[in-house]
Formats: C-alpha cells, sequence, structure tokens
C-alpha cells in the first residue's frame, strides 16, 4: 500500500471590519508577502475626526456629570434643611444618573473611535502570494452590513 499525500493551498479573503476609504493598497496581485507586511491602508481623516469628536464628547460629558454631582450634592443639602421638595432631589438625581449614562456612552464612542484609529492599516497575518486585488485608492468600503473583500491571498 502506498501513501500518497497533495499538499492543497488555501486562499483566504482578506476583509476589515471598517468602514472608509482605501487611502493605499500596497500590495498586487502575484506579490509575495511576508507575516507583519503592508497591505492596504484607510484613509486618516474621517477616522481622526471621528476620534477628535468622541474626545471632546467626552470631556463635555465628564464636566456634565461633575456638574450634576455637585448639583446634587447641594440638593440633598437643601432637602436635608427641608428647603427643598422630595420632587426637586428626585429631578436631581435623575439628571445626575442621565450626566453618568452619557458619560459612559461617550467613553464607548471613544473606544470605537480608538479601535477604528489602529486598525487602519491593515497588515499580512500569514505569509503568502497575492492572488487578487479588489481594492483600489479611493474606493469607499461600507462593511456595515457584511465584509467586503479587499484581497485574495495564497497561504504559503
Amino acid at each position: 500500500m502506498s501513501a500518497y499525500a497533495q499538499e492543497q493551498a488555501m486562499v483566504y479573503k482578506i476583509t476589515s471590519p471598517l468602514t472608509g476609504v482605501v487611502k493605499t493598497v500596497y500590495v498586487k496581485a502575484g506579490q509575495v508577502v511576508k507575516k507583519g507586511d503592508l497591505l492596504l491602508e484607510y484613509d486618516a481623516s474621517l477616522i481622526n475626526s471621528t476620534l477628535a469628536a468622541a474626545q471632546a464628547k467626552i470631556n463635555m460629558e465628564a464636566f456634565n456629570k461633575s456638574e450634576a454631582k455637585k448639583e446634587l450634592g447641594r440638593a440633598e443639602e437643601l432637602y436635608d434643611r427641608t428647603v427643598l421638595s422630595e420632587y426637586d432631589l428626585q429631578q436631581a438625581k435623575l439628571l445626575y444618573r442621565k450626566a453618568v449614562s452619557q458619560y459612559a456612552s461617550a467613553k464607548n464612542e471613544l473606544v470605537y473611535a480608538q479601535w477604528d484609529e489602529a486598525h487602519r492599516k491593515l497588515y499580512a497575518t500569514f505569509s503568502g502570494t497575492v492572488t487578487a486585488v479588489f481594492s483600489y485608492p479611493g474606493q469607499y468600503v461600507n462593511n456595515q452590513f457584511s465584509a467586503q473583500s479587499l484581497l485574495l491571498i495564497e497561504a504559503k
């Protein structure tokens, strides 16, 4: 009995979860790439704008949270001295909870923006040969509902 093994090449679709505009494609079909090679880069302008807006929002919401906490402290003090009604105290508590929630939401937006910034460059995660390039500079890639294939790479 003889043993026969045929090595089959695996071809992988390369995608990115980002939605944005392709700035540069660094590879072409037939090119050999090594793990860690830069394959593609998204334009940073929108990503940087989103990051700056998220940072500004978190700063504003931190200030609003701080002010709401101070107002709650004043309301509790006035309530304890029977100068403020139960209703007004509850309103101050509600405003503070809302400010805390908005701050948490702003923190999440910042995390998403930072993640986008960190992943705007697409690197090869394995060595292989680029078999097809579906991306070009200026292309808008919309991955909101499903990931769009950007490249095909045959693994070595």
